[in-house]
């Protein structure tokens, strides 16, 4: 595993609005072999019980690209099992996020190395965090429905803020540094 700075464990590998604007075949041409996304939030509004069309056609493209594909979710929600057990691809719920328990149980499932995947998710204290530390590619997805969340996560989204705060100043630190130490403009 990488050497990855603290506050560095924070930050996604890309960032992008929603699970469309993600090059899969970018991905796989990199050495990607399976992505695995998180489900509240990122490819299903909180509390829906079914995962919209426009979706599983998603997840249909990314496989068909040769992409494995696993639902990686910290939702304990029963009705969820419901709308997920028809799809074709493994998902594991109650995961735990940050902890690496969810994430090498579906690696494993879905054999392949942290290395080969990449978790896309809406939280970077579970999704982003939690694959940052087992040095998988991360990337981060503005959440589909902000208003409509679980209470902790909006918790969480104050400490996103916080953390981003400190990643502005800490960029905003070393440009002055550069400028001051090495003449850069």
């Amino acid at each position: 595993m990488s050497e990855i700075p603290f506050l560095g464990r924070f930050f996604p590998d890309e960032k992008v609005s929603t699970v469309d604007d993600i090059d899969y075949e970018r991905l796989l041409d990199s050495g990607i072999k399976a992505v695995i996304f998180d489900l509240d939030n990122t490819i299903a509004r909180w509390g829906e019980d079914r995962l919209a069309q426009d979706v599983i056609e998603l997840l249909d493209c990314v496989t068909k690209l040769g992409l494995k594909v696993g639902i990686l979710s910290n939702s304990r929600r029963e009705k969820i099992e419901d709308f997920v057990v028809d799809l074709p691809f493994p998902h594991i719920f109650n995961a735990n996020k940050p902890t690496g328990k969810g994430f090498r149980e579906m690696l494993a499932e879905l054999n392949v190395s942290p290395e080969e995947a990449a978790m896309i998710g809406d939280q970077m204290f579970t999704d982003v965090l939690g694959a940052n530390r087992l040095d998988m590619y991360t990337i981060w997805v503005d959440p589909i429905d902000p208003g409509n969340e679980y209470s902790f996560t909006r918790i969480n989204r104050v400490g996103e803020k916080i953390v981003l705060s400190f990643r502005k100043l800490y960029r905003s630190l070393k440009k002055i540094k550069e400028k001051t130490c090495f003449g850069k403009n």
